[in-house]
């Protein structure tokens, strides 16, 4: 009966939710009862869990409810991942070209990183990353600059679990507003990031460059980190920043 009895309240949540559309985008507690044929009530204490939640905010002038921030949140991670790729793919097609290193993608998931899309350099001895491939939040440019755009509560909790890495260095990266990576992630190896903003101004993706660290000398980082932020901040626009 107790299942029964849940998955019935989320059901008539997500019937609630449902009575927004761009025709009525604010609602109050009487017309969403009507409107879903339940005594206000029973609405009541479900759209109270829903406000509480931030799936619903009230107007407390008007007394109307409209959708909340988290479905706003929730409908930009849904849209964003293939949406990122599209946009961003001749982008990194663009600065492979230039540079002739592997230029990819990195996103969040499960407290690590984890490679949504790579165009590898055409040279001999590269590095290769596959899509799929998951790493460390706390180590290589990408990682520690996705981490360091993050809430405070999570960033304090990978300090604590990697005692390498200081909020100096996240500070750092902010500040700049890249992350370079020499023989870090592995021996021999360099790697530049730069944050990609949604239109939430959210860090959704760390876009990476990564090569030999013989063919990226301290001139050549330089020059590739002003152009990484550069491209950064162009899928970003396009991404509604």
């Amino acid at each position: 009966m107790k299942n029964e009895s849940t998955v019935k309240s989320i059901e008539r949540a997500l019937m609630i939710l449902d009575c927004f559309t761009k025709q009525r985008p604010s609602l109050s507690l009487v017309e969403i009862s009507k409107l879903i044929d339940m005594y206000p009530s029973t609405a009541s204490r479900i759209i109270s869990t829903l406000e509480s939640m931030g799936y619903l905010k009230r107007n407390e002038k008007s007394l109307e409810y409209s959708l909340g921030y988290k479905l706003a949140n929730l409908g930009s991670i849904c849209l964003s991942g293939e949406d990122l790729r599209t946009i961003a793919r001749p982008f990194l097609i663009n600065l492979r070209n230039r540079y002739n290193e592997s230029v990819g993608l990195y996103v969040v998931n499960k407290n690590q990183r984890v490679c949504i899309d790579c165009v590898p350099s055409t040279q001999p001895l590269h590095r290769v990353i596959d899509i799929g491939t998951r790493m460390s939040m706390t180590r290589g440019a990408s990682g520690k600059l996705l981490l360091a755009y993050m809430p405070d509560s999570i960033i304090q909790t990978f300090l604590l679990e990697d005692p390498s890495l200081s909020l100096k260095q996240l500070e750092e990266i902010r500040q700049l507003g890249y992350s370079v990576s020499i023989n870090e992630q592995e021996q021999n190896l360099t790697s530049i990031a730069a944050p990609i903003f949604n239109a939430e101004h959210e860090v959704i993706s760390a876009l990476f460059i990564s090569g030999p660290s013989f063919r990226l000398s301290i001139e050549k980082i330089e020059e590739i980190a002003m152009k990484m932020k550069e491209t950064a901040r162009e899928i970003s626009i396009m991404l509604g920043y």
